[in-house]
């Protein structure tokens, strides 16, 4: 009888814990899977965001980056330019992180390959691509007023002769290894040449992939 007396004075605070505990599951339940919850932080490129291609008229402007600085005062910006209409021409650019930008290419002269601003700018085809990548096509970005690093980004003005100015973010990504125009990067060690270009003294051929 005792047992019995004291079960029944217990039930009371049994059934009290047990609603409680009810009411906690259904206050947290579903927050995990909210579909529109919103992420607190965006990876930076270097954890893989990738540049958002970017239209103007008839060009789109896809797969930018910015090559991550070394510690000097140059690093370059490359980028796939392609053209679903008529022709146009990348003229010229700017940043607000570099005091000069400039365009250049690779050319090769017997054994040495050297980097030039590239005269008249980088045409992009009809219904073509101009792809600007290292050891060919590239905008250069000189007198550095801060250090692009990893998983950072940059703000590019691109003037075209049709489309105008077109503002992009590109991502600053490490370089994977040595390519033909880090010869920028030894800016003071390397000859000028008579065309305002850079003799980097590399063998091979660097040409700019042009679409058909």
């Amino acid at each position: 009888m005792t047992t019995l007396l004291r079960s029944r004075a217990f039930l009371p605070i049994l059934l009290l814990g047990a609603f409680a505990a009810a009411l906690l599951a259904a206050a947290c339940g579903g927050d995990d899977d909210d579909a529109s919850a919103t992420p607190t932080a965006t990876r930076g490129a270097g954890s893989g965001t990738a540049f958002q291609p970017v239209k103007a008229g008839d060009l789109t402007i896809s797969g930018a980056w910015v090559r991550a600085s070394t510690g000097t005062n140059v690093t370059a910006a490359y980028m796939t330019i392609k053209s679903s209409g008529a022709a146009d021409t990348l003229v010229s650019a700017s940043s607000p992180i570099a005091g000069m930008v400039q365009l250049h290419e690779v050319v090769t002269e017997g054994s040495t390959s050297k980097m030039q601003e590239k005269p008249g700018g980088f045409p992009v085809p009809a219904n073509g691509t101009a792809e600007l990548k290292p050891g060919g096509w590239h905008i250069m970005l000189m007198d550095l007023k801060q250090q692009p690093k990893a998983g950072e980004t940059v703000e590019l003005t691109l003037k075209f002769e049709k489309a105008g100015e077109v503002k992009i973010v590109a991502p600053v990504q490490a370089a994977a290894g040595s390519t033909p125009d880090m010869s920028h990067d030894s800016h003071g060690g390397s000859s000028m040449t008579p065309s305002g270009g850079m003799s980097s003294g590399m063998g091979g051929t660097a040409t700019p992939a042009m679409g058909r």
